[in-house]
């Protein structure tokens, strides 16, 4: 499948990609989130992931935040909790106004849980990866969002 078309990026010739279709910004919830392209090599189920994906951001940015909700309890892997633990502890007084008066850990925990956004899409060989941020003018942190063409996700903190 050298030649398809997906929402956004219009028909894409993954041999001559054009500038615009390798990274582009787009508003989505008042915000502007950026997709980009880096992969040559393009299954039908990659593409129909990835069409699916487009088609329908506030399901796909939905089921995200339930996954990093899930993974926040998960206690064999511990790196949304240990992403927010740090944001909590090293950037608290740059997040005062999302934390506000709360008064436990966890309800703060919770709260940063709560403000994390899509900030880019990027749609590699392998896997499509969203990426969600706190703040990125205070924090260039973010949580990326593995996806496989299985639809398997696993999660990782990057800067």
């Amino acid at each position: 499948m050298k030649q398809f078309e997906l929402p956004y990026f219009g028909k894409i010739d993954v041999d001559n990609l054009t500038a615009e279709q390798e990274y582009m910004e787009i508003e989505f919830q008042g915000r502007k989130v950026i997709l980009m392209w880096f992969t040559e090599e393009v299954s039908k189920t990659y593409f129909e992931n990835a069409k699916t994906i487009l088609e329908d951001l506030a399901t796909f940015d939905k089921n995200n935040r339930f996954f990093l909700q899930k993974e926040f309890k998960n206690p064999q892997d511990k790196t949304v909790l240990e992403y927010l633990e740090f944001h909590l502890e090293e950037l608290a007084e740059e997040f005062a106004e999302i934390i506000g008066d709360s008064s436990t850990k966890d309800e703060k925990l919770q709260k940063l849980l709560h403000a994390l956004y899509l900030k880019t899409i990027s749609f590699h060989g392998n896997s499509i990866v969203p990426d969600y941020v706190l703040n990125q003018e205070v924090s260039d942190e973010v949580l990326g969002i593995y996806t496989d063409e299985n639809s398997q996700r696993r999660v990782a903190w990057e800067s």
